[in-house]
């Protein structure tokens, strides 16, 4: 159906809600339903609706309406959510100042049929550790993946070392003497330096 119009997962004419939400929404999609978020009945779109050509952040916030007070989710997200301006940057702003995104997880670049957008899996968290509020961890895994015919593959080793900067909450720089990029592999990065990059969340 349409998520975004006539969501579907609703209990006494209101949102259900859910732990967790695991979600790849479409990249790009054009007519994606502005009109109908804009005069939205569910209470969705509080931080604002994005461009009409780029429904990403409406999705997202649909997903973030549907979890409960402990909710976390998931989302493959186009790179251009983390730095576009205008109404997506208002909408960045309100998740950033609200101190919803726990991680944003950069992936290597074609691993996806049919687009060669580059994608990044925003983690959301409404109940955040103490430990991790008003912070945000970055984490870089572009150059990790296998060569796959005109694919690439993520690696299940790439996978364990996602998930283990993820749960440990670390820093780690790569060096140029072990990898021919030498790059920050995660970052934890506190809300004041976002605030002060304008809000822009671009992994790099």
């Amino acid at each position: 159906g349409d998520t975004i119009s006539s969501p579907s997962h609703l209990k006494n004419g209101e949102l259900m809600t859910f732990d967790r939400v695991i979600a790849n929404p479409p990249f790009s999609l054009k007519k994606w339903g502005k009109k109908s978020a804009d005069n939205d009945l569910f209470g969705r779109f509080k931080y604002g609706t994005p461009p009409k050509d780029y429904g990403e952040l409406a999705f997202l916030q649909h997903m973030i309406a549907s979890c409960n007070n402990d909710g976390i989710i998931a989302c493959v997200m186009p790179y251009g959510v983390l730095f576009r301006g205008s109404s997506e940057k208002k909408i960045r702003k309100g998740l950033i100042e609200d101190d919803l995104i726990e991680s944003i997880i950069g992936l290597p670049p074609d691993l996806f049929y049919g687009t060669g957008i580059p994608a990044c899996v925003v983690v959301i968290n409404k109940n955040k550790q103490k430990n991790r509020k008003d912070k945000i961890i970055f984490i870089n895994s572009e150059n990790d993946y296998e060569e796959d015919g005109n694919r690439n593959r993520i690696t299940i080793e790439s996978i364990k070392k996602i998930i283990k900067y993820y749960k440990d909450y670390q820093n780690l720089t790569i060096p140029k003497t072990t990898d021919r990029y030498g790059k920050n592999f995660s970052k934890i990065i506190s809300k004041e330096e976002i605030i002060e990059n304008d809000y822009n969340l671009n992994i790099r």
